[in-house]
């Protein structure tokens, strides 16, 4: 007995079941092979291929679809089943022409693909219908399937669950047409105890409410896997025998392969008939020219490099593949298309470079090719392209119409049931209110890895689930059974796959909603099958770049600017990384990067390089290392001095993969390819090939001269970096575009703020901080306005940065455009009357207008905010008796009835509201302005780390909570003019400050800075909190105290280091001024940069041990000296 006619999770929500859970139920049920027969798709054939030749259990592959009757109008199932190599390709046709035509599928067009396939006429379908009612219609319907393939090819179903007289019904037509019975029962999922999930997952895919959850449990289960002698017993019970001998057959014939094909790139066209390695070597050798040209460098070096990287490339049968990515990044250049500098280890091809599919000398820093495309691995290279997000879709349709439709094909990828989301699904299928699934998914802890760990961790989520209205650990059990299923399924972000042949011989395909074609199979399968695979990744950065530099070159001073010739060592850079100021500055923009740079200090580009290489996940345990090394704080040690020159630019910490091949090439002996074998082995941990490899590399390293106790340090000491390893090529491509991106920041800050803003125009966050900081640069930031400003920020004459109409919240896109173009149309609005007159009747409403009026968008009006908003009814009122008459509306147009404005803080709190930013000022200033700058830290300079951390807030939101332990404690969300922090207070502080803890207060926060769990953001965990006005009072009066004493006596002395300075020790020295403020003067010297300086007479401290001790806490002891007078 073989299962002929199941369903999979891939048939999407329709069954509970993955195609490797079913082969598992199938293999532990006795049954020696298994069909999958999904409904018109075959999302699954690879999992469940793999999981079936894993399992020895011979996979059947099928599809169950869905098309218009022989006999009748209805639609009815068939199961086709896979016989042989030809069917399965046919196979694939079949689910194509599914998946890609909107036509009602007929049998008729079936008859092409049918060979190779066994037919099965389900036990539900049009046949048991017809067959008691019109028997001879049956026997025609089922002779002219057999007259397409032929009877042997066509199966009869019958289940158990049939009728007598049906099963006696259907044995008379197979014994007349010779279509065989076939044992058929449908699988849905595992178990029994599934089928309460099935009935879920179904009712999520239909929209729709379970009425009766309980009597829905307890309904008994029929559509799931029964063991392989259950089934036969009931089969041969009613004289069935030979229909589950039937199943054998098929299955003893059924015999297919997944195989790999070899890869069949699209024939280049090439000028003049050139083969495609020679035009390859002529635009190689063109563009090595082009590059090197007026460059003082070895062009024998390069020349050499390139003639190695061409023949590689000729003898390995891919030079067809560097001219189509050639091809691409020419139509992308010539479109004025910005491409990114090179991703992945493609940037240590020489060819790459000089074809300008990458844009990083691979020789200037020291790339390695043999990483990109090794000879003795010889697999299909792998160029990923970045290109702006807004251009993407000119570059595929440039692939479309190069290459053919059919030839095309972008990458399928699943949604799974996520945790938070599978839990929302469920509850919504058990009945419940929007509200009351919101409460439940807040429940939920935000860092827990699945359901399970969700459960087990949070008590709030366990309490959330035994107050629900229905079955909580039901809704639960159930939500466990579905997480992680696919969904829906939507484009891989960037995945193309390409082929000299129409996709369908070798894969399954579909329709995507722009008419192209998808894969029916994810990115894994896609390559597995040899399929070329490109990545075209849409970077906004690039869009960002683009759009600064074309704000740069309207200037007068950047009309020449080329960012290609910029310093990578530029100091005015360098300060922005050193000082953590990364925001919009691509991949250093998260919390935790700003707080290595910090403590890193980084003062060339190699050092960026370095962060942007460390600063992941394994990386990082290397971190505290390479900066201890920097700064001299730990000696720089490797088991051999022959490693030092490829260490020393990573101060002897092994950073880069390259540099384990360079070590293993240079010490043992390898071969760059042989090299880069022992670097895969290593980071991928494989313990055997890295065994028989250790051979080699002792052998090797003696050789060469070397003892050999070293030799077995020394590779003991790659082996331990390497799995930490990361690829250079990539962090020296992406640097480059980071850098860049923090160039034009550091000199050209309005053209950079522009792009980001636009950019980042719908996260109100990130425009807070942005803005923040371009008013901190000395950019100069307008409102919006009705006659200068455009949808998104634009850049004037004088460098100054105009909100546009998107920036204003509830105003509807329509009506910005409508505004924006009778403008360019017609002209600058005069008044606010021209502009009402102006207006399409349909915008002509006070709710329209308000927006405006309250971003202050109108202010050129010459009125108060508050005036125009009193004046708005009357101006819509004239326009509305006039009718279309503007000579009318003009005698009938009301005057602006003037009134007194919004008070400073009402007129604020509408920008806020409006604009998302305080645009004319903010509550914090005047506090600001009242409290010393040394005293406190801005949001924007916190690092985690800094144990003494005062920052001074504004309360945006409290938020309070009950512990386990029923105690109350807040979380408060507060913002500087340099960004937002959350706070989060204890109990113990709670009670204490509760009642400061109110919105639109100003507070002074001191605590420690750390990571926020399971996200990027810091936050402070506080230990005192006071209310502005009080902190200014208090150091006023210290102030005045000191002031009345006898002069000092002697002079501090301050070393801060570069450690120091990033754990915060400068608001640590804060806390030591409010506690030992006196008359000594003190001089600090910070070690990263040099610089000294003599600190205001409101920071000078008291003479004696408790000062001596405090600050020798927080700078160390051998940091702090105190000269007497």
């Amino acid at each position: 007995m073989v299962p002929l006619q199941t369903k999979t999770a891939f048939s999407l929500l329709q069954s509970p079941m993955m195609p490797s859970q079913l082969v598992a139920s199938a293999k532990a049920k006795g049954y020696t092979a298994v069909a999958m027969t999904d409904n018109d798709v075959l999302y699954g054939m690879d999992n469940f291929y793999r999981a079936a030749k894993s399992a020895d259990i011979k996979p059947i592959l099928g599809l169950t679809i869905t098309i218009q009757g022989l006999a009748t109008s209805q639609h009815y199932p068939i199961v086709l089943l896979v016989e042989n190599q030809t069917g399965y390709h046919n196979l694939l046709a079949i689910s194509s022409l599914l998946k890609t035509t909107s036509d009602v599928v007929t049998f008729d067009m079936l008859t092409a693909y049918l060979a190779g396939l066994y037919i099965v006429l389900p036990s539900v379908g049009e046949l048991p219908v017809i067959l008691g009612a019109e028997p001879d219609r049956a026997m025609d319907m089922v002779q002219s399937i057999s007259a397409v393939s032929d009877a042997n090819h066509v199966f009869l179903g019958v289940s158990t669950g049939m009728r007598d007289e049906l099963i006696a019904q259907l044995r008379q037509l197979s014994e007349n047409t010779g279509a065989r019975l076939l044992a058929l029962t449908e699988v849905d999922y595992a178990d029994p105890q599934d089928q309460f999930a099935a009935q879920v997952i179904r009712k999520i895919g239909q929209g729709e409410v379970i009425a009766n959850v309980a009597q829905a449990q307890r309904e008994p289960a029929t559509a799931y896997l029964e063991s392989a002698d259950e089934w036969t017993a009931e089969f041969v019970s009613r004289g069935l025998g030979d229909a589950v001998a039937n199943t054998d057959w098929i299955a003893e014939h059924s015999e297919f392969e997944l195989v790999k094909s070899k890869v069949t790139l699209p024939p280049f066209e090439t000028p003049n008939g050139q083969t495609s390695a020679d035009y390859l070597r002529e635009l190689a050798t063109t563009g090595l020219k082009n590059r090197l040209h007026g460059l003082s460098v070895d062009e024998t070096a390069y020349q050499e490099r390139l003639a190695h990287e061409l023949d590689v490339i000729v003898e390995l049968g891919f030079a067809d593949y560097f001219l189509i990515v050639w091809d691409v990044l020419n139509f992308a250049h010539k479109s004025a298309i910005r491409t990114g500098p090179g991703r992945g280890s493609a940037a240590g091809s020489l060819v790459a470079y000089t074809l300008w599919i990458t844009d990083v000398d691979p020789i200037a820093y020291d790339l390695l090719f043999e990483r990109f495309l090794n000879p003795e691995r010889a697999q299909m290279p792998d160029i990923d392209i970045d290109i702006p997000d807004n251009r993407r879709e000119e570059v595929l349709s440039y692939l479309h119409e190069k290459y053919g439709h059919e030839r095309v094909a972008q990458i399928i990828t699943f949604s799974t049931m996520a945790q938070r989301a599978v839990i929302r699904d469920v509850a919504r299928v058990f009945g419940l209110n929007p509200t009351q699934i919101d409460a439940l998914s807040k429940s939920m802890p935000r860092d827990a890895a699945d359901l399970e760990a969700a459960y087990e961790s949070s008590q709030p989520f366990r309490n959330a689930l035994i107050d629900l209205p229905v079955d909580g650990e039901l809704l639960y059990q159930t939500a466990r059974k579905l997480e992680g299923l696919p969904r829906n399924s939507s484009l891989h972000a960037a995945g193309v796959v390409l082929s000299a042949d129409p996709l369908v011989q070798t894969m399954p395909v579909q329709l995507g909603e722009d008419g192209r074609l998808v894969t029916q199979l994810p990115k894994g399968p896609v390559e597995a099958l040899g399929l070329l695979k490109m990545d075209f990744l849409a970077l906004s950065n690039l869009n960002i770049l683009d759009i600064a530099l074309r704000e740069i070159q309207k200037t007068e001073d950047g009309a020449n600017f080329n960012i290609a010739n910029i310093n990578l060592n530029d100091d005015a850079t360098l300060r922005l990384f050193r000082h953590g100021m990364t925001n919009g500055v691509f991949q250093f923009e998260s919390a935790g990067m700003k707080n290595i740079l910090r403590q890193l200090q980084p003062d060339s580009f190699e050092d960026i390089v370095a962060a942007n290489a460390l600063f992941r996940p394994g990386p990082m345990q290397n971190i505290p290392h390479f900066v201890a090394r920097k700064h001299g704080q730990e000696k720089q040690d490797v088991p051999d001095q022959s490693m030092a020159d490829i260490l020393a630019p990573t101060y002897g910490v092994i950073v880069y993969q390259e540099q384990v091949m360079r070590v293993a090439q240079q010490f043992a002996g390898f071969s760059l390819g042989g090299a880069d074998l022992l670097r895969r082995a290593m980071s991928k941990k494989d313990g055997a090939k890295i065994a028989a490899m250790k051979t080699d590399f002792i052998a090797g390293a003696v050789a060469n001269g070397h003892d050999e106790k070293v030799s077995e340090q020394v590779f003991g000491y790659i082996e331990t970096f390497a799995q930490y390893g990361f690829n250079r090529s990539h962090a020296v491509a992406y640097s480059k575009l980071a850098f860049q991106l923090a160039y034009i920041k550091a000199h050209y800050p309005a053209a950079f703020y522009k792009a980001v803003l636009n950019d980042a125009i719908a996260d109100k966050k990130k425009v807070g901080a942005y803005i923040a900081e371009a008013k901190a640069s000395g950019v100069k930031l307008l409102g919006p306005s009705i006659n200068h400003s455009w949808q998104g920020y634009s850049m004037n004459k004088q460098g100054e940065l105009q909100m546009g109409l998107a920036s204003i919240a509830r105003m509807r896109r329509d009506f910005r455009e409508s505004i924006l173009k009778e403008r360019q149309e017609n002209g600058a609005y005069k008044d606010l009357g021209n502009l009402i007159g102006r207006l399409e009747s349909k915008y002509r409403k006070v709710e329209q207008l308000e927006p405006l009026v309250y971003a202050g968008a109108l202010d050129e009006f010459g009125f108060t905010r508050k005036s125009i908003l009193a004046s708005l009814q009357g101006f819509i009122d004239a326009i509305g008796l006039a009718g279309e008459s503007m000579s009318l509306f003009a005698s009938l147009t009301p005057k602006v009835r003037e009134i007194e404005d919004f008070t400073p803080a009402e007129k604020l709190g509408y920008e806020r509201d409006y604009l998302g930013v305080y645009l004319s000022g903010h509550p914090i200033e005047p506090y600001l302005s009242a409290i010393p700058d040394n005293s406190h830290t801005d949001i924007s300079s916190l690092a985690v780390g800094m144990n003494q951390a005062t920052v001074v807030i504004y309360v945006e939101n409290v938020k309070k909570i009950r512990t386990k332990k029923g105690d109350q404690m807040a979380f408060v969300d507060g913002m500087d003019l340099s960004g937002s922090i959350s706070i989060t207070l204890f109990p113990q502080l709670f009670q204490r400050v509760a009642p400061l803890l109110v919105p639109e207060k100003v507070l002074v926060v001191t605590g420690k800075v750390d990571q926020q769990r399971g996200r990027d953001d810091i936050q402070i965990v506080a230990n005192t909190i006071v209310e502005a006005s009080q902190f200014i009072k208090r150091f006023e009066n210290q102030t005045e105290q000191v002031t009345a004493t006898e002069p000092g006596t002697g002079r501090w002395y301050l070393r801060i280091t570069a450690a120091a300075q990033a754990a915060g020790a400068l608001d640590a020295l804060n806390a030591v001024v409010m506690s030992h403020h006196g008359n000594n003067p003190v001089l600090a010297v910070y070690e990263a940069d040099g610089k000294k300086l003599a600190l205001g007479q409101r920071n000078w401290l008291s003479a004696g041990d408790a000062t001596m001790k405090a600050l020798q806490e927080v700078l160390g002891a051998n940091n702090v000296v105190f000269q007497a007078d």
